[in-house]
């Protein structure tokens, strides 16, 4: 038992369940082949597959793979060296993926898709730094109708920074969440979905204010990257410059 879990590697795929808009997700069902037509295989649309080595598993013993792993073997000084480079994981054996997770030459993740409600569209698709392997980007799905509506940024660090939201589901960002150090510090709302802050909530004791980012990753796309519009100007007056402070007269000398 302990074996197949780590095939599946259902550790990866619990972190991300824990947990925007571009337009319909592609469907997960494998583009070189039909499922009714035989045994589901390998698909080459999810990670390359050229050169590689395709190790597959049977869960359930159906006679049919659930699991895909990929490997690729490099030359070092004379000596074979294999990897690990992707993975593919049909969790409820209907010939499709549910789980698509890429890795770099060090083992560190490149990127993650999961299909949580099996419906054949992604519902999380996630980015990770390819240095240090941490998360950098992540986009939901959170009310399975076929379209991201939350997208989550971190730094370097793998710390989140932002949560942009999607509330009326028309492709644009209309909650921003600011964090920092991974800690909410306020929230900002387009209450009438015009693309402009409306008003901003600021979190009791959070830490000191912070600005949303004004320009993104070049390699990002979609319109839920849209950074925050700057808050509304604020109403109140400005405040007067206290007055100086008098100076007490002295008093008259005696005669």
């Amino acid at each position: 038992m302990a074996k197949l879990l780590e095939i599946v590697g259902l550790s990866v795929l619990s972190v991300a369940i824990g947990g925007a808009c571009r337009g319909k997700q592609e469907d997960t069902t494998p583009k070189n082949e039909s499922v009714e037509a035989g045994v589901p295989k390998v698909d080459p649309t999810l990670c390359d597959t050229n050169g590689k080595n395709v190790v597959t598993y049977d869960l359930n013993h159906d006679g049919k793979p659930d699991v895909w792993r990929l490997y690729k073997t490099e030359d070092e000084g004379g000596t074979k060296v294999e990897y690990l480079t992707c993975k593919q994981v049909d969790f409820d054996h209907d010939g499709r993926k549910d789980w698509v997770v890429a890795y770099n030459r060090k083992g560190n993740l490149l990127f993650e898709k999961a299909d949580f409600d099996y419906d054949g569209k992604w519902d999380m698709s996630a980015i990770y730094d390819t240095k240090t392997g941490a998360v950098a980007e992540v986009e939901r799905d959170t009310d399975f109708d076929g379209k991201f509506d939350v997208k989550e940024v971190y730094d370097s660090a793998g710390q989140l920074t932002s949560v942009r939201r999607d509330r009326n589901n028309d492709g644009q960002p209309d909650l921003w969440e600011q964090y920092k150090d991974g800690i909410l510090i306020a929230i900002l709302y387009d209450d009438d979905f015009d693309g402009k802050v409306d008003r901003r909530e600021e979190i009791p004791g959070a830490r000191p204010k912070v600005e949303m980012p004004t320009t993104m990753d070049s390699t990002v796309t979609g319109t839920i990257d849209s950074p925050a519009p700057a808050p509304p100007p604020s109403n109140k007056p400005a405040a007067r410059p206290a007055a100086p402070a008098k100076t007490p007269a002295k008093p008259a000398p005696k005669k």
